[in-house]
């Protein structure tokens, strides 16, 4: 028993020495945890500044348990498991017997508390060394107080940023560059604010003005025009590259970006905050939940930001990681300069950024909801953003429920009206029908239709009110094929008028029936006439995102349409220019149908060309209905069928009233989680879960409401943040003066390149966010000083000494090519003339790639991720697949071949001599006029005398104004800015 009992004993005592022990390991690794998550992110962002690797203040280190332990020169920094005997604790906790720590800032409650119960726990430290490197490295001290430097040259600074630029500049013996002539000022700062070259009237009055602040109200007034957003938003979209489409492989269009590219313009014309900026792009939809209720709409269009990510692959929810990536990278480089998508897989080998970090940070896009753009194997778009609060959601939908009766009623009734109008008129047809000509043709072949009279066709006596028809049937039932149409009536006596379709082109897609040219009354019209005859009702603007296709239809299938361009469009086939078209379709007969407006004898003209080939030909029937009430019944259908069309969209828009509310291409907030490390960047293979939260080395301050936008916007903006203040104020001076003063305006990490003027670019950043972040203040302050204002250099000089010529952007060059015609549409752009979503059916191998044609700014046009259009991809535009901080500037051939040969090079050519030959004078006149309208200046007299020998050298028949336009729009002169 004695000997049980002991055993007994024993098997208790190493039970309880286990549980000890486990609890023991279970303490630690819950201290541990808290180091990890707390504690080691306070003492890298708020204390190893100073009591780091290199600088030690008052003799203590924090980089290791070690050496809190040794202490400094007053002794141990902590006790472990003592927190109120800890000089650590007492210093953070701000005690009146010590030292305030961190001097400059007061931590938070729930951070103490942290600090002391790591303390409580015996201070538990990671076996493996803890990185601490954020001390090393210009960009990640926070930035400072600097002083404006003394200079010797007292008389050239106009403000504090010449007076570093000159500090250093005396430094080497160097000198600045006089002040340039006003013409090139005007023309440097016009194209710099606005991307627009000056009008000559600009120049010329610029030149006159001799107020003493004839160059700072230049400035206001450049700064204060809507130009200076579209450009400056140019800028922005480069840094987060903006898109049109959504990048996977079968390029999906997006619709509903342009709403993000253009609060972005309008964010920089309005000069919003920058901090502002920031945090309405990465937490908008929260943010607008705040009010006021009109700014609901921007800020939840501002997450187009995030949106925007690129897709990948062919299932691109299958690849979300890598949308999630593009996010992470491109929030790194636009708004901390930092690479942070090196940290997918390993950690950062040059900056203080751990896996851990990026984890943190994917967590935070992960618990967001991206709008889905479409892709292959799921065409629709979903997700988009409501841009109306919940509340008035719930309110327009409910108020829409309710009229949703009377509007199918009313459908009901005109539908049952139409239907008997069309039954009426079908017997009124066929008992007043008259054969005038009917044939078929075959497959790509074409015939007049006197072809197949029956009765003379040129001389077919008609009353007032009757109707001759053009119908056109399918072959085989198969309605597969478009059929070009030349179709005239002409009046043989009294006024000898003439109708002709080819007068419908231009409005084919305002009404139906349609007046024709010069007529008030119903003239034409367009009806599916495959059994009591029936107006194509649905009027289209474009076809298959084709704005130069319009017409109508009744179904899915454009059944009467018109390529009105002047050149060929390619759709399901080659569609010749200025040309009209019908289209049968499987059910039966598309018909034309001409209203006489005169009593007398007409001559039919016309002919039919099949022109699809692939399919088996048309047939055609030209029909007299003598019948005078016909008119009048064509018209009463006509007038149901638009009541009809206008009752249907109302009830739609009601039934559907959710779909007709605006939305965004935008985010919002999803399922809140933690992400887990992705070994190697493998999404199949998974690490420990990571708390969502900001970069250790920038504070690591882990997220406290739903997904975590709310609070990353508020890190990324606070003024403690290194970063931010300096990357932007580095853009700004990049776009103002060719080049930062950090060359590496993306990367500012170890790898970057250090900033030239670090005293003057820390000095800006100040000044930003004490003018309350404003961008047009920095603005204001960088293109007033004297170092913008000096005469211009061939190339960059890292002293500033003189402005550093540039060439126009792709943007800029095709923008003044169409100012210069006079052709530049200056209104916004919106969205783009994109195929119905219920068309869609893009592929890997049949990528949507449409191009849009616009007279409208540069900004504007539609940017392809995966077919960039080719004159941006000539003149260096921006690859909108990653983000682009700085253009490249190349100079190969091909520029000097679309000069010479290309079409939209030629068209502008030719508009602006018509301009220049429209001038009074003579052609030196002519030729001064083109010099002013170009280079603000007028010739000089060997200029004019080439220019007016090359214009008389010109070939007959060829335009030698043209020629010369061409010469003069190539020239360096107007390519670059001095």
């Amino acid at each position: 028993m004695r000997v049980r009992l002991r055993r007994i004993t024993l098997i208790v005592a190493l039970l309880l020495v286990g549980a000890v022990a486990r609890a023991e390991d279970t303490a630690r690794n819950a201290g541990l945890r808290l180091f990890e998550e707390k504690i080691h992110p306070i003492l890298a962002g708020t204390c190893f500044r100073c009591h780091g690797d290199q600088k030690v203040a008052g003799g203590l280190r924090v980089n290791s348990r070690a050496a809190l332990l040794a202490g400094g020169d007053s002794g141990a920094a902590i006790v472990p498991g003592r927190p109120e005997e800890s000089l650590l604790l007492k210093a953070i906790r701000r005690d009146d017997d010590v030292s305030a720590m961190p001097p400059d800032k007061e931590l938070r409650a729930d951070q103490v508390a942290d600090v002391t119960s790591w303390i409580a726990a015996g201070a538990p430290w990671p076996e493996q060394p803890v990185r601490f490197e954020t001390s090393k490295h210009w960009a990640f001290e926070p930035v400072r107080e600097r002083d404006v430097p003394a200079v010797q040259n007292t008389t050239w600074p106009r403000n504090e940023i010449d007076r570093f630029l000159l500090a250093r500049m005396e430094t080497t013996g160097k000198s600045p560059l006089p002040r340039a002539d006003r013409r090139t000022l005007i023309r440097r700062l016009t194209y710099d604010l606005t991307g627009l070259p000056p009008t000559p009237e600009e120049v010329a009055a610029f030149e006159l003005d001799n107020r003493p602040d004839a160059y700072q109200l230049l400035v206001d007034r450049l700064l204060a025009a809507p130009a200076h957003g579209e450009q400056w938003g140019r800028h922005w979209l480069d840094v987060v590259r903006y898109a049109d489409t959504a990048g996977e492989n079968s390029d999906h269009p997006l619709p509903h970006a342009w709403r993000y590219r253009n609060w972005v313009i309008g964010a920089f014309a309005r000069d919003l905050s920058y901090d502002e900026f920031i945090r309405e792009q990465i937490a908008g939809d929260l943010l607008a939940l705040d009010g006021p209720a009109e700014a609901y709409a921007d800020r939840v269009t501002a997450t187009g930001y995030l949106a925007i990510a690129r897709r990948f692959g062919h299932d691109i929810e299958k690849d979300m990681h890598l949308t999630l990536e593009d996010t992470l990278d491109t929030m790194g480089k636009s708004v901390l300069g930092l690479s942070i998508g090196c940290c997918r897989c390993h950690d950062h080998k040059y900056d203080p950024l751990t896996t851990r970090d990026y984890y943190g940070l994917y967590g935070i896009f992960a618990s967001t909801r991206f709008a889905y753009p479409g892709c292959e194997p799921k065409q629709l778009p979903r997700d988009l953003v409501l841009l109306v609060s919940p509340a008035e959601y719930e309110r327009i939908v409910q108020a829409s429920a309710e009229k949703i009766p009377e509007a199918r009623a009313e459908v009901k009734r005109l539908t049952e009206q139409q239907d008997a109008q069309s039954t009426r008129l079908k017997a009124s047809l066929a008992a007043s029908a008259h054969m005038l000509s009917a044939q078929e043709i075959d497959d790509g072949q074409s015939a007049d239709v006197a072809q197949g009279a029956q009765t003379p066709l040129e001389n077919v006596a008609v009353r007032r009110g009757e109707v001759i028809q053009l119908a056109i049937s399918p072959r085989g039932n198969h309605g597969a094929d478009s059929t070009g149409i030349e179709f005239e009536i002409i009046e043989l006596a009294g006024e000898r008028r003439r109708w002709c379709v080819a007068d419908l082109l231009d409005d084919l897609s305002v009404s139906n029936p349609h007046a024709g040219r010069d007529s008030d009354a119903p003239t034409w019209c367009f009806l599916d006439a495959h059994d009591a005859p029936q107006f194509l009702s649905e009027s289209l603007a474009s076809i298959d995102g084709h704005a130069e296709l319009r017409g109508w239809r009744r179904g899915d299938t454009p059944s009467v349409f018109a390529n009105v361009s002047h050149d060929p469009v390619k759709v399901w086939t080659t569609l010749p220019p200025r040309q009209f078209f019908m289209h049968p379709g499987p059910q039966g007969a598309v018909a034309l149908a001409w209203l006489s407006p005169v009593d007398g004898a007409i001559a039919i003209r016309g002919r039919v060309s099949d022109a699809h080939r692939g399919g088996d030909g048309v047939g055609w029937q030209v029909t007299h209905f003598a019948d005078a009430g016909l008119a009048d019944a064509f018209a009463e259908l006509g007038a149901t069928t638009g009541q009809l069309a206008t009752a249907v969209k109302q009830r739609d828009a009601l039934v559907e009233r959710d779909r007709q509310i605006p939305r965004a291409y935008a985010v919002c907030e999803g399922e809140s989680q933690n992400a887990r490390i992705q070994k190697r960047g493998e999404p199949k293979d998974l690490g420990d879960e990571v708390p969502r939260k900001f970069p250790d080395f920038l504070g690591g301050q882990h997220v406290t409401q739903g997904s975590g936008r709310r609070d990353l916007a508020d890190w990324l903006t606070n003024p403690a943040n290194p970063l931010t203040a300096r990357v932007m104020v580095n853009r700004l001076w990049q776009w103002h003066f060719g080049r930062g003063l950090a060359k590496t305006p993306n990367d500012f990490g170890t790898r970057g390149a250090p900033p030239t003027h670090p005293e003057l670019l820390d000095y800006l950043a100040q000044q930003f966010v004490k003018s309350g972040w404003s961008v047009r203040a920095i603005d204001r302050l960088m293109v007033t000083s004297a170092a913008y204002q000096q005469a211009a250099l061939g190339a960059a000089d890292d002293l500033y000494v003189g402005f550093a010529r540039r060439r126009l952007t792709a943007e800029e060059l095709r923008d003044t090519l169409l100012a210069a015609t006079g052709e530049l549409d200056r209104t916004p752009g919106e969205a783009h003339p994109f195929p119905p979503e219920s068309s869609w059916s893009f592929t890997q191998h049949g990528p949507f790639a449409a191009e849009y044609d616009t007279m409208k700014r540069s900004v504007y046009m539609m940017q392809k991720r995966n077919r960039r259009a080719r004159f941006f991809a000539l003149f260096d535009g921006a690859d909108p697949n990653a983000s682009t901080p700085l253009r490249d500037v190349t100079t190969v051939p091909t520029q000097a071949l679309f000069f010479l040969n290309d079409p939209f090079l030629h068209e502008r050519a030719a508009k602006f001599a018509a301009r220049v030959t429209a001038t009074p004078g003579n052609n030196a006149d002519r030729v001064d006029f083109a010099y002013r309208q170009l280079f603000g200046r007028l010739p000089q007299d060997d200029e004019r005398a080439e220019a007016i020998a090359l214009v008389s050298a010109a070939p007959a028949g060829s335009n030698g104004w043209a020629a010369l336009s061409r010469v003069l729009f190539s020239s360096n002169e107007l390519l670059y800015v001095d």
